[in-house]
């Protein structure tokens, strides 16, 4: 497709359409999990699978950084046309998830036991915990990979084969789920080599695609190696997107150590829940910002500033209006959400219904935090960015603290909506000043 020429709507949705399903799909690796995981583990799986979660939040931060930050700067380059640099900002994508995915993988493997202590973990979920995380941090470079080579694929014209990778991984993770879960009872050490096997399928086709298929892009030996300049360009257009995930396994670190405070791993079973929820909603957000980001990218470097402007309002209109409606859907029926993970404990079912109804009534407001950093990221800018995401951090804390201490268990599950509906405030702010600045 020729963005110069194209119509806005269909190029929107060229590109949105295959991300919001790639992120979509790639969600059920975790979603899958966790449905599998309550039906045959039961509530200390899904309490073991959140203690272990924050972890795995950091490789899966460190793989967006690097998928955001090599993909917007590589369609920066094709916009600008300079093939070249293009060509050399994707072989450094290739790369980085091994180089920096070996030694996280050392440093996370040996922590696990002091990590799931911090939180509270005891028992059967802190064995669970122990589980997963020894063989899923034990394949960092593999998941980090999963993340950053369909941003590639997709930014180099082919979003529909960058989908294709995404969606035979998703199938392929629900047959081995089936197979070391239901079937061979590894619990969760089964639900973390179904991952694995399946994201390495998805990385497979996403090579097959980047090295023999894709023509916009012909990857040669000597660009290959990853120059330092590169790296740090990727390391710093990508930082923002990082810093999202880190702050969603900072929140997950906080709501376990107080439901463990408050309450027990049966409300820690229960965030789960509302956290598979969440994270579902998350990728489809950012599903509709990741077709808006290489639109954004190469009209900016082209200099088409009035298309710029008017891909992010398509974007921001879609986004908000799809949150809404689903964050409806879980408030009219709660019981039924809940009951896809567990159907048969009556006690975890009841708190779940109480923790959608508390915690994701405002779920939909995250939206515009997503939007801020995937415009300031598109464009290769971050000083506004960076003050929303550790905005997040300060907000989080802040009320975390007050509502606990105030009114105890129900403040857990509330301080996140209050907090995104105060930073929202600021956030829609500075998305008018960044569109009156274009």
């Amino acid at each position: 497709m020729n963005l110069n020429t194209a119509p806005l709507h269909k190029a929107f949705w060229h590109y949105t359409l295959p991300s919001l399903a790639a992120l979509l799909v790639s969600g059920t690796y975790q979603i899958i999990d966790g449905i599998f995981v309550g039906h045959y583990v039961g509530a200390n799986g899904l309490a073991g699978i959140n203690f272990a979660w924050p972890f795995i939040g950091v490789l899966l931060a460190v793989g967006m950084m690097l998928g955001i930050g090599s993909g917007a700067q590589a369609s920066l380059s094709m916009g600008a046309k300079e093939v070249l640099l293009a060509r050399r900002y994707i072989s450094a994508g290739l790369f980085l998830p091994i180089i920096l995915g070996l030694p996280l993988a050392i440093i996370l493997v040996t922590n696990i036991d002091l990590f799931l202590s911090i939180q509270g973990a005891t028992d059967d979920a802190a064995k669970f915990g122990r589980d997963y995380l020894l063989v899923m941090t034990l394949g960092s470079p593999i998941v980090m990979a999963s993340i950053v080579f369909p941003f590639l694929v997709r930014n180099l014209g082919a979003p529909r084969m960058a989908t294709l990778a995404i969606l035979v991984g998703a199938v392929f993770n629900i047959i081995f789920d089936a197979i070391f879960i239901a079937w061979l009872g590894w619990g969760l050490r089964g639900a973390a080599f179904a991952t694995l096997l399946a994201e390495s399928l998805s990385i497979l086709l996403c090579l097959y695609t980047l090295l023999y298929k894709q023509q916009q892009v012909r990857l040669i030996l000597k660009d290959l190696l990853p120059q330092l300049v590169i790296v740090k360009r990727i390391l710093t257009t990508g930082f923002s997107s990082m810093i999202m995930y880190l702050y969603i396994s900072f929140s997950v670190v906080l709501h376990n150590l107080l439901l463990m405070k408050y309450g027990s791993s049966l409300e820690v079973a229960a965030y789960s829940i509302t956290g598979y929820l969440m994270a579902f909603y998350y990728l489809a957000a950012e599903g509709v910002a990741g077709g808006m980001q290489p639109l954004v990218s190469y009209y900016y470097g082209s200099k088409q500033i009035e298309r710029v402007k008017q891909t992010f309002i398509l974007a921001l209109k879609v986004g908000v209006g799809s949150g809404i409606l689903f964050t409806l859907m879980m408030l009219i029926a709660p019981a039924y959400f809940a009951a896809v993970f567990n159907r048969h404990d009556e006690q975890l079912l009841d708190i779940t219904v109480l923790a959608i109804r508390l915690q994701l009534f405002a779920l939909f407001f995250r939206r515009f935090s997503c939007d801020c950093r995937l415009l300031v990221s598109s464009l290769g800018q971050r000083q506004t960015c960076y003050f929303c995401q550790h905005g997040k951090y300060c907000y989080s804390t802040a009320f975390f603290s007050y509502t606990a201490t105030l009114i105890g268990q129900s403040g857990v599950w509330i301080a996140m909506p209050v907090s995104n509906i105060c930073l929202s405030l600021v956030v829609i702010y500075l998305l008018w000043q960044q569109l009156k600045k274009l």
